[in-house]
């Protein structure tokens, strides 16, 4: 018999309570990164220079580890539980630590919106349910789409400069 362990999820909301400089968010990022994936935690992270979302998944314990260093760093301020509770998939699998960059507004539209009850059971991706995950994982979906087009650009960019490279070499 397959075992089928529970997948627990928290979103958050704070303030940055210092200036974050996108070294220090670097040097953050690296060392959440690597503790999240010794943790089997992951999830995403919304930042604006002032305003921090994340959405963590995991164990219940290895996410409130995780949250614990969030609430103990001097870093954050005006913490504010969006929603917890048990889901039925991870819904950010492949990210230990992603981070993007939000405009302030779609931060204030994803912490706005319904996410549930603080604690909540079976957090749905289908807007019905839970429209601030669905928010969530849509902006976070725009996210990899733009990174994909970047990079698809960049491998193209590169292949026309290694072309004229060798035509030059003729």
């Amino acid at each position: 018999m397959i075992e089928t362990s529970n997948i627990y999820a928290l979103a958050y909301s704070s303030r940055c309570s210092a200036d974050v400089l996108n070294s220090d968010l670097d040097e953050i990022l690296v060392d959440a990164s690597a503790h999240n994936r010794m943790a089997d935690v992951t999830g995403v992270l919304l930042f604006d220079g002032v305003n921090f979302l994340q959405y963590l998944e995991g164990p219940e314990e290895a996410v409130a580890s995780v949250f614990d260093r969030i609430k103990s760093s001097k870093r954050h301020k005006d913490i504010r539980v969006l929603t917890s509770g048990e889901v039925p998939e991870r819904y950010f699998w492949n990210w230990s630590m992603a981070c993007a960059h939000a405009d302030a507004s779609m931060i204030q539209r994803i912490e706005a919106a319904r996410w549930g009850e603080r604690t909540h059971p079976h957090l749905e991706v289908d807007g019905e349910q839970n429209p601030g995950l669905r928010l969530l994982a849509d902006f976070w979906s725009s996210v990899v789409q733009h990174q994909e087009q970047q990079q698809a650009r960049n491998d193209k960019r590169d292949s026309a400069n290694r072309a004229d490279l060798t035509d030059e070499g003729e």
